[in-house]
């Protein structure tokens, strides 16, 4: 049940700038030709989509993430950018003798699942791409093809609130996240009622968030690493107060308004309550926890530079490997077996099974990564 608030106006200043843009290419193709492709073979395949109310392919693959039992670890490292994931996927080694890389699997939909060990240990990094619809996706997807307790944090990038977080800290959801979403009915009434709607916070698992940050300061020391509430948007503009622009948004209090009623709410972003609520309605089988770097200072309005970013992705992507590959998981070790076995007899060079994606090669064109 949502508890509404009044936040804000619609005055306020200019909007910060916008962040670079990023375009990963897949062997010289741009992502959005290798999509089309993939929908061509999807079409060419012929393959019925059975089951409406879940609907996946005969052979089992998903409909947007395109991947099946086998080709998931139920230990999930889940980011919102598809070249993150791709960089990241570098600290992975073959899942089995004769694989030379991580199994890689590029759905139409733009989602990436890659697949491999991490200190021995099986582990996939899984694109969400971006807001609480896509995050659903994702998580009910690879609880899907899943068997056991499954473990997902997600590394995503955020806005920092307030102080003490700053610009490169990794910001630390122990406290859990909020959502925040736009009511439209304040619009469409326009009698007073309160234009942005709060949750109660959703509480992520204690133990994983707890090792999360543990590992966070053991790597990059605890002046690097905060602890606090999330507040999930349901958009990157209105919901999240950023004002401006040509639209009546009545927000221009909102980010303010939301640290006086929490004042340990710390980070901004649109997909982590998603995640928290999911893992809390999934009859305990799912276990989640999230940390997000520093992108901006809101209130500054400083944006941290691009070649310090990719240094602490990197950097944030150790941190949460390897709190994964430690993590004690009901089922882990027959399932990492099972896993093992199944991915051993996959074909590198194909496409998924539906034809809803490819296995893909590497966007990310620098040299590995060191351990």
């Amino acid at each position: 049940m949502m508890r509404q608030r009044a936040f804000g106006d619609s005055s306020g200043a200019a909007a910060r700038p916008g962040a670079q843009q990023y375009r990963p290419r897949i062997r010289g193709r741009s992502v959005a030709t290798v999509k089309r492709r993939c929908a061509r073979l999807c079409v060419r395949a012929g393959r019925d989509i059975s089951d409406a109310n879940f609907p996946r392919t005969a052979d089992g693959c998903t409909y947007h993430l395109g991947t099946k039992r086998g080709q998931v670890s139920n230990r999930i490292l889940t980011v919102g950018s598809v070249s993150r994931a791709e960089m990241l996927s570098k600290l992975l080694q073959p899942l089995a003798p004769g694989m030379t890389q991580p199994l890689s699997v590029l759905s139409s939909r733009g989602f990436l699942t890659a697949t491999g060990l991490y200190n021995g240990v099986p582990v996939s990094i899984v694109s969400h791409l971006m807001g609480i619809a896509n995050m659903d996706f994702m998580v009910r997807e690879c609880r899907a093809v899943t068997d056991g307790t499954m473990a997902v944090v997600r590394l995503g990038t955020c806005g920092a609130l307030q102080p003490p977080a700053k610009l490169g800290d990794l910001l630390v959801a122990s406290a859990g996240a909020i959502f925040v979403r736009r009511d439209p009915d304040a619009w469409t009434l326009n009698d007073g009622t309160p234009p942005y709607a709060t949750s109660l916070p959703v509480l992520p698992d204690a133990e994983l968030s707890a090792a999360l940050a543990a590992e966070g300061a053991r790597q990059l020391g605890p002046q690097h690493v905060v602890e606090g509430l999330n507040a999930t948007a349901d958009s990157f503009y209105s919901s999240q107060g950023r004002v401006g622009g040509d639209f009546d948004d009545r927000n221009s209090t909102l980010a303010s308004d939301l640290c006086k009623l929490h004042p340990n709410l710390l980070s901004m972003e649109m997909e982590t309550f998603q995640m928290l609520d999911l893992a809390r309605c999934s009859n305990g089988s799912i276990r989640a926890a999230s940390m997000c770097i520093a992108l901006a200072e809101r209130y500054s309005n400083r944006f941290l530079e691009h070649n310090k970013l990719l240094a602490i992705e990197m950097a944030a992507g150790r941190i949460a490997l390897t709190t994964l590959s430690q993590l004690r998981l009901e089922d882990s070790a027959s399932f990492s077996k099972k896993l093992l076995e199944i991915s051993a007899a996959t074909p590198r060079l194909s496409t998924n099974g539906n034809g809803n994606g490819m296995l893909a090669s590497a966007f990310w064109d620098g040299p590995p990564p060191e351990r």
